[in-house]
């Protein structure tokens, strides 16, 4: 009897420290630190560029002399940006607003969308569209210097650059981010058309409105616009 009953206790304590066990395996699981974000990219020197808070430009691309407009109607949200030869369009001009840090929002003058990468992608070859301006850094734009004459625009969450797609000069081809490689097709030209032009110095300045020439005198011998009068000759 008594050794029945002490291999009873024994089981029981068995039992209990094994349940004691479970419970703690089935406690909650230690809570994960989630990763740190990733670190800004390195930016460019800023181009020594004077750009007007007010002008329209034209983005040109320096490989294939076209201009950089959106496929589709102004009304579409996500049109894809493309080259396309330049035809003085609304379509194809755009409005740089500056930003604190030296940043850029690029601003189409037809749509007033903003030039953007899509889904604020990091990666190589994400397509570039126009989408609603929402302030984010996927929106914001480096210009930076590309070479004599040239500009690259540098997206400010990537540090990607502005890229005409597979180095195509067709009416059509789609502008991407891609990493820098000094090609090309990552080369710009910015060129400022009305209501500014530009002078000999670069600087844009608004166009002269045509003024009236108050400089002929009315005929003499007239008056209000009329002939006088000529006096009958003695008979």
């Amino acid at each position: 009897m008594i050794r029945n009953a002490i291999v009873m206790i024994l089981a029981g304590a068995l039992a209990s420290s094994c349940t004691q066990k479970e419970e703690k395996k089935e406690g909650p699981a230690p809570v994960s630190k989630p990763p740190p974000p990733p670190a800004p990219p390195p930016e460019p020197t800023r181009s020594a560029l004077t750009l007007s808070p007010t002008a329209r430009y034209t983005i040109v691309a320096a490989a294939s002399d076209k201009c950089l407009q959106y496929a589709g109607t102004a009304k579409t949200v996500g049109a894809r940006a493309e080259i396309r030869t330049c035809n003085g369009s609304k379509a194809q001009r755009f409005i740089l607003k500056a930003l604190p840090g030296g940043y850029q929002t690029i601003v189409n003058a037809e749509s007033n969308k903003c030039l953007d990468v899509v889904e604020v992608s990091r990666a190589d070859g994400a397509p570039v569209q126009l989408y609603d301006c929402n302030g984010g850094p996927n929106q914001q734009w480096i210009v930076a210097d590309a070479g004599p004459g040239t500009i690259r625009l540098v997206a400010r969450h990537s540090g990607k650059v502005l890229d005409v797609d597979q180095e195509k000069t067709d009416d059509g081809t789609p502008l991407i981010q891609w990493s820098w490689k000094s090609s090309s097709n990552q080369g710009f030209k910015l060129k400022i058309v009305d209501p500014e032009t530009t002078d000999a110095s670069g600087k844009g300045h608004k166009a002269d409105k045509a003024k009236p020439d108050k400089s002929k005198k009315a005929d003499k011998g007239t008056k209000g616009g009329k002939p006088e009068p000529v006096p009958a000759l003695p008979p």
